[in-house]
């Protein structure tokens, strides 16, 4: 047994050098698994002859010299793959042929040959005592034989099935090779792979197609033989195309002018990603030709063009002949004839709606739709757009009704203003029952003008409120719809009143109609505060128009707002001057917002800065920046009653008054401590249960509330829903726990700190940011 353990080790030994020197000799890395299954047989064979030798001193000397030699023998052959990866096929020769490894390898045949001699003298002694049992000796001796007999057909069927399973892998990766190769020339658009510096590796049969070169002729070519770029082949290629590494990392698309071997030239798409090889990070290039894109557009432009001045000119004048006609201008007509005006007059008028939505969209999506600013009263935009639309009401049998009310003064465009009205007017006039009365209301309120349109029609239905202000939405959509309309109304009037810094939104119950309101900013004049001299607030936004709404709503606040449009600006005006908040847009040209606010948070003189968060993106920006102490989260378009909200809570968090802090913890030591701690920052009272905090919260509303989740008679997020008012505000809420949260709990607090791993000198700074009250103990 002992024997057939050293021949396997041995034979173990030599297949390891085969497998080294067949590697160092060809570099083909399939010749390392004979040296890797032997480095594993090494590993479990020679555990197996210790213990066989285990009683015997000798042969256990024996095999801890043949393990140094093993060890040796491995180390020589580690050297030579190690030459031959990181120096070269030469080097790893040389390392192979140097006489070390052969040495070893000789010491190690020797040593098995000694413990092979040692064994047998030791059966021939046995062969000696056992003589008279020579019967059993000689079946002992057939087993051993038979034993050499399996050790041998166990090699020869492991040597096949390696031999079978490289085969197998071989045609695998054939099989792969030869799909991917597929896959890659039969794609549509053009492929290319390039290295860093942007020269040619790869293309597929489609860039052949594309720009009429051949692989061959592209080969190591840089790049710009193809596409128009920015410098030469001596720059790296992402900086021509002005992309950075975290953007390439995301995938980069650019569109790009490219040019054929003909030398004639058409736009594409490229869409850059990283490729991870051995030698490095390449680049792939899927270029796609948009020529037929930009031809179809410039049709769209054209026909845009033609509609806005082809077609509106010659309607505006046969409508208004009509309307002429319909009102006597042309004598009394015969009833017959009047009927035909009329339905000729009311269709011309649904066509010139049509024709006047389709170019507003095509304006709001190219952004060239405009406002004419001036201040007017929200009352008589209401008093034009009820006689503008009393024609078509009295047509459907409805009335219309203006409520009394006061002067609600806003800034706004007369014509745009007029536009949303009429459209909710309309759609509330069709939708409403014969005789029924659309009821319309313009009410002054604390910083905002609201007008209302109710109507008594069948509601909105619940399948349609989420896509309500999508283009073409309609509720009924099939041919067969009782009432006209292109669904563009809503998209359009929406959009007008976000351009104005408004909201529009609506109400409804189905069977008992629908309420639209039109919220639009009060106009100066209206607020107590005086423009410009108040807290100064700095907007960080790229959008010039959305900064100049958020700006003229914050000065008519009372607020000193100045704009940014950069992280980097950002940072440079906050070190430089004090502010009283930020407002801050998650999508930057030159950093993430959250980013930036880290950054505010990171700084001394920043640290408890107020911040807002006014953007598209905040579902993302909250998964981002989830334990950042941001005051709101706003998204665009955003609701200005709720930043009007949020701003005059950083007035009330700039007052002087110390705020009142419940602090909800059924441990005594932990509310006194932290009493203690935040004496100079706030007013603090407890509360160690649940019933006790709703007794609290019965008698007084706190400025902010520490909540610990684990309380005697249940858990403290019980509580958060009871911490809003009938206004829609909630009170500020940090918990302070030893329980983890779950994190999609985490948007409904201002902070999460865990004890034990927050001190109460960051409980208190936290307090004081959420407070703004920069009071030192």
């Amino acid at each position: 047994m002992a024997r057939a353990q050293l021949l396997q080790i041995f034979s173990s030994m030599q297949d390891a050098e085969t497998g080294q020197r067949g590697y160092v000799i060809t570099g083909r890395v399939s010749y390392l698994e004979p040296y890797d299954s032997a480095a594993r047989a090494l590993g479990a064979e020679l555990p197996r002859l210790k213990a066989l030798y285990r009683d015997n001193p000798e042969q256990a000397a024996n095999l801890a010299w043949l393990e140094t030699l093993i060890a040796r023998k491995q180390a020589t052959m580690r050297a030579g793959i190690l030459a031959h990866d990181t120096q070269g096929r030469e080097a790893g020769l040389d390392a192979v042929s140097n006489g070390a490894g052969k040495a070893a390898m000789d010491d190690i045949r020797v040593a098995v040959d000694r413990m092979v001699a040692v064994d047998a003298q030791a059966l021939s002694d046995v062969t000696r005592r056992a003589d008279a049992r020579s019967r059993m000796t000689e079946r002992l001796v057939a087993g051993v034989f038979l034993l050499l007999i399996a050790v041998v057909a166990s090699s020869g069927f492991l040597v096949w099935r390696y031999v079978r399973t490289r085969r197998v892998l071989l045609d695998a990766v054939q099989a792969t090779a030869a799909r991917q190769t597929a896959i890659f020339d039969s794609a549509i658009d053009a492929i290319l792979t390039l290295n860093p510096s942007g020269s040619i590796e790869t293309l597929n049969t489609a860039a052949t197609r594309m720009f009429g070169w051949t692989a061959p002729e592209l080969g190591r070519r840089d790049v710009s033989v193809l596409m128009d770029l920015a410098g030469d082949g001596e720059t790296a290629f992402l900086t021509r195309i002005g992309a950075n590494r975290e953007d390439f990392e995301q995938g980069v698309v650019r569109e790009l002018t490219a040019r054929r071997r003909d030398g004639t030239t058409f736009p594409v798409d490229v869409a850059l990603s990283p490729m991870t090889l051995p030698t490095g990070v390449h680049l792939v290039a899927v270029i796609r030709d948009i020529s037929e894109r930009r031809r179809v557009e410039e049709m769209k432009q054209q026909f845009v063009s033609t509609v806005s001045h082809e077609l509106r000119t010659p309607l505006t004048s046969i409508a208004g002949s009509l309307g002429l006609l319909v009102g006597g201008a042309g004598g009394v007509l015969p009833e017959k004839a009047g009927r035909l005006i009329g339905i000729a007059h009311s269709n011309s008028q649904r066509l010139v709606r049509l024709i006047n939505d389709i170019l507003d969209v095509e304006k709001i999506e190219s952004g060239q739709m405009t406002l004419d600013l001036a201040s007017l009263d929200l009352r008589d935009i209401a008093l034009l757009s009820l006689d503008s639309v009393r024609g078509l009401a009295d047509s459907l049998g409805v009335s219309l009704t203006l409520s009394e009310g006061a002067e609600a003064p806003v800034s706004g465009d007369a014509d745009r203003l007029v536009q949303v009205v009429v459209n909710l007017l309309s759609n509330a006039a069709k939708f409403s029952p014969s005789g029924g009365v659309v009821e319309v209301s313009v009410v002054p309120e604390a910083r905002i003008a609201r007008l209302s349109v109710r109507d008594h029609g069948p509601g909105i239905p619940d399948a349609f409120r989420a896509r309500i202000f999508t283009k073409f939405a309609q509720a009924d959509g099939s041919d067969t719809r009782q009432r006209g309309g292109t669904g563009l109304g809503l998209a359009i009037a929406r959009e007008i009143a976000e351009r104005h810094g408004g909201r529009l939104w609506f109400e409804s119950t189905p069977g008992e109609g629908a309420t639209f309101h039109l919220d639009l900013p009060l106009a100066m004049g209206v607020s107590d505060s005086v423009p410009g001299t108040g807290p100064r607030l700095l907007i960080v936004e790229d959008d010039p128009d959305a900064a100049e709404v958020l700006r003229v709503m914050l000065e008519q606040d009372g607020f000193e707002a100045h704009v940014v449009a950069t992280a980097r600006g950002a940072l440079d005006v906050v070190r430089q001057e004090r502010y009283a908040a930020v407002l801050v847009d998650l999508q930057l040209p030159d950093a993430d917002g959250i980013g930036l606010i880290r950054a505010l948070r990171g700084h001394a003189a920043t640290r408890d800065l107020p911040v807002v968060v006014v953007s598209a993106d905040v579902a993302g920006g909250k998964a981002r920046g989830r334990l950042l102490e941001v005051l709101d989260w706003l998204e665009k378009p955003f609701d200005q009653s709720r930043l009007r909200s949020a701003v005059a809570s950083i007035l009330d968090r700039l007052e002087t008054r110390r705020p009142s802090i419940l602090h909800v913890d059924d441990d005594p030591d932990i509310l006194q401590v932290t009493a203690s701690t935040l004496a100079g920052v706030a007013e603090m009272s407890g509360a160690g249960s649940l019933a006790d905090a709703r007794r609290a919260l019965a008698i007084a509303r706190p400025d902010l509330v520490i909540l610990d989740l684990g309380l005697p008679d249940g858990s403290g997020l019980e509580l958060l829903k009871e911490l809003g008012d009938d206004a829609g505000g909630s009170i500020p809420v940090v918990v302070y726990s030893a329980q983890e949260m779950d994190a999609a709990l985490g948007e409904r607090v201002e902070a999460v700190l865990v004890k034990s791993r927050t001190s109460l000198a960051h409980l208190a700074r936290t307090v004081r940011r959420l407070t703004h009250k920069d009071v030192r103990n």
